[in-house]
């Protein structure tokens, strides 16, 4: 049985009450879960299941099932509270929608394509294609980023056929990687009148949640593929 990923409408749901479709191999599934499974960069959710710590998430995709491993003795039919770490789920999230600005920022004004991205505790960071990275580039890409993140744009989501997705190259911002499907639909992530972009993870719900950012580091990764660190400045 499919897992309902309530994530994917509700961004701020953080628990529910689901119940055990099967148990196998000390892990679990249910017919909903509010964890995001990881992905894209982003890493799975944390939390607690009945109160005691998830040990582990993980998605099987042959039979759209989420699976939650914790140290619970549980059966098919029993109920469950899911519960998010909200303050984790929040800075990933935070991390998450600065990296979409900064990845179309970089695509519109230096034609450079997201090549990768990862997200940890205490910074982000993004790979893009690009010939050349100087001082004056990512300044102008920290100074852009933080105008449209104090312009307080509203992020909503969206799905869309996949066939008409495949029509919309506007939606898509990696050069190697498809965004994930889900039901036959491509979830869209728009920052509203600044972007929209095929993505299946987390994020705030206003830019100006994201806070003030800064690029502390970057790094030569290839001919073509430079990598640059993120930060919020008021965590430091």
């Amino acid at each position: 049985m499919p897992t309902l990923r309530t994530y994917l409408s509700d961004m701020c749901m953080y628990t529910t009450t689901a119940t055990v479709v099967a148990v196998a191999d000390g892990a679990f599934t249910t017919d909903k879960s509010p964890f995001f499974v990881g992905g894209g960069g982003q890493p799975a959710d944390t939390g607690t299941v009945n109160g005691v710590p998830l040990t582990r998430i993980h998605y099987d995709h042959g039979h759209d099932a989420v699976w939650h491993t914790a140290d619970l003795a549980l059966a098919a039919g029993d109920a469950v509270q899911l519960a998010v770490d909200v303050g984790q789920r929040q800075l990933v999230s935070r991390f998450h929608t600065a990296l979409h600005i900064l990845n179309t920022l970089a695509l519109t004004h230096y034609q450079a394509w997201l090549t990768g991205a990862a997200i940890a505790s205490e910074y982000a960071r993004i790979d893009i294609k690009v010939d050349v990275l100087d001082p004056a580039m990512i300044a102008d890409l920290e100074a852009r980023m933080n105008t449209t993140i104090a312009a307080n744009h509203a992020i909503r989501t969206w799905s869309i056929p996949e066939a008409e997705f495949a029509q919309r190259p506007d939606l898509l911002r990696t050069i190697n990687v498809a965004p994930p499907a889900y039901h036959g639909q491509i979830r869209v992530v728009e920052i509203v009148g600044f972007d929209a972009q095929a993505c299946g993870g987390t994020h705030v719900l206003q830019t100006a949640d994201i806070g003030p950012c800064e690029i502390f580091k970057s790094e030569n990764k290839g001919r073509q593929n430079k990598r640059l660190y993120v930060r919020f400045v008021a965590d430091q």
